[in-house]
């Protein structure tokens, strides 16, 4: 599976304004003004000095140190320091200088994309490590995308030196880096737009489970990796503007349902939980072979998933399944352009579509290897 390396002990994080936030006086109140969110923050002393300091190249122990001298005690000196921080990541007004080096490292595919993650702990880039299902050994060459993460205090800076700095809790990471990766993927890709879907290949021939969150695209998905489909993603597939689509093969995402059952018949999975933002807990399960690159859809499956009852497949005409798509469609614009449309048009074109209304997966499943093996 994914593969790392370490490297030696990292240096103390530092942060430092980023590139568009401007500190300034107005009648001796401190404010910064952000480029980027063209709003003004004002700031109190305390305020203005953590970030005066910052801005000069201070440590966090030296300002902690520095307060001190102003009969601010330790404890609420890290107070006042950790709370604007936090807030000034979450506006985008601090970066990180990345001169500091980072313990650990891997780089994995996915897609069309190379991404290479660095980490100052193994601990944490054992967190990322299982988001990811093939890994390129080439850990020092050029990387598409690259994200590093770093401790501070009890939460996770994490960012690169073409993005933003974010935080989140350790729980949180492995979703959060997910997310903060689709979304680069969304507005970096050659697609035009992406639905929400799981993506597998029979044969070289595509098949998309859509379906809104609690479906099962998920479950569905590993019973028909197990039924010796190949996995190409369980959340997101980017349409390209030739009608192809192509998955993003993130590690498989399993809800605490499925984990007792996935313990019991994969004695290799390591479990660890992860939280997301919505609260749920996760865990990944890495996918051996998975496709990467772009899938002729031969076929459409609106995921409809009931209390009781044998599963059913109900044929969809080519404007009901257009009608679909477009409700589970999103762009980097918030638009589906014109060639957009045609692109998706070009999909349900080239392939069959239809409602599957199931209870049981296992029963699900064998509908549909029937379906994409001709026999249904």
């Amino acid at each position: 599976m994914v593969e790392f390396v370490l490297e030696k002990s990292s240096a103390e994080v530092v942060l430092k304004p980023a590139i568009d936030a401007v500190f300034a006086l107005f009648d001796g109140q401190p404010v910064l003004f952000s480029a980027t969110g063209q709003k003004i923050y004002q700031l109190d002393q305390v305020g203005g000095f953590i970030w005066c300091r910052l801005a000069q190249g201070a440590s966090l122990a030296a300002v902690y140190h520095e307060l001190g001298t102003l009969d601010i005690g330790e404890p609420v000196a890290r107070q006042f320091v950790r709370q604007a921080i936090s807030a000034w990541i979450d506006r985008g007004l601090l970066d990180v200088d990345r001169r500091m080096s980072t313990n650990c490292a891997f780089s994995a595919v996915l897609g069309r994309h190379r991404i290479s993650v660095r980490a100052e702990s193994r601990h944490l880039l054992q967190r990322m490590v299982s988001l990811f299902c093939a890994s390129d050994n080439n850990v020092g060459g050029q990387a598409d995308i690259a994200v590093e993460a770093m401790m501070l205090d009890d939460h996770v800076l994490f960012g690169g030196s073409d993005a933003g700095l974010h935080r989140c809790g350790v729980e949180a990471l492995a979703p959060t880096i997910k997310a903060h990766l689709t979304d680069r993927l969304i507005r970096s890709d050659r697609s035009v737009f992406a639905l929400h879907a799981a993506s597998l290949a029979k044969n070289g021939a595509g098949l998309l489970l859509c379906g809104e969150a609690g479906a099962g695209k998920s479950t569905l998905t590993l019973q028909l990796v197990d039924a010796e489909f190949q996995y190409s993603g369980d959340d997101v597939v980017l349409v390209n503007d030739d009608g192809t689509a192509c998955g993003v093969p993130f590690a498989l995402t399993l809800k605490e349902g499925s984990w007792e059952w996935l313990s019991a018949s994969r004695s290799n999975w390591d479990g660890v939980t992860h939280r997301r933002a919505d609260g749920a807990h996760v865990r990944y399960l890495q996918v051996p072979n998975a496709h990467n690159g772009s899938l002729s859809v031969n076929w459409i499956i609106f995921l409809n998933r009931v209390a009781s009852g044998s599963p059913k497949l109900t044929a969809l005409n080519q404007l009901d399944s257009m009608k679909r798509l477009i409700e589970g469609a999103f762009a980097a614009d918030g638009r589906l352009s014109t060639t957009g449309f045609s692109a998706l048009k070009g999909i349900v074109s080239g392939a069959r579509s239809f409602l599957l209304t199931y209870c049981e997966a296992v029963e699900a499943r064998e509908l549909l290897v029937d379906l994409c093996d001709g026999k249904a």
